[in-house]
């Protein structure tokens, strides 16, 4: 390896590898090259944003922001890492300025629910103020006291 673009890309595979944190990743990193990853005159591909947690698990991370990478590095073994690093190298993909959402089904369905609830909520409220503009003041009695005096 000879740039701080390869570098950088095989500290993020080897920390997903080992489920790291962000921090990790740059801490390797570091230590690798004596330089930290954004204070360079060019910016490397695929950072994370400066609004991104250092503590957070390098696996959600990689997942919302380099889903490419992400599916790549679930599909294959270890022993594969040194092809996708070669691919990587070649590559211009960087991260995505908004974070996807890999598991749509399930917000789409949250959302389903929730609209749902919303609908039944309504309803039940409908229901429970029908009568109250009438003026209706019928008073029953109850079926238990008219039968207790009989027998």
């Amino acid at each position: 390896m000879s740039t701080d673009q390869e570098y950088w890309d095989a500290c993020l595979i080897k920390t997903w590898r080992n489920d790291g944190k962000l921090i990790d990743a740059f801490t390797m990193f570091n230590s690798m090259t004596n330089r930290t990853v954004f204070d360079r005159d060019e910016r490397l591909l695929r950072t994370p944003p400066h609004t991104v947690p250092l503590k957070l698990r390098i696996r959600p991370y990689v997942a919302q922001h380099l889903e490419k990478i992400s599916r790549r590095l679930w599909d294959y073994a270890p022993e594969h890492d040194v092809a996708l690093l070669k691919k990587l190298q070649e590559s211009k993909y960087d991260t995505t300025k908004q974070a996807t959402n890999p598991d749509r089904e399930l917000t789409n369905e949250q959302k389903r629910t929730s609209t749902n609830r919303k609908r039944m909520a309504m309803k039940s409220l409908q229901y429970s103020v029908r009568n109250q503009a009438t003026d209706w003041g019928v008073t029953k009695p109850t079926g238990r006291g008219s039968r207790v005096g009989r027998r």
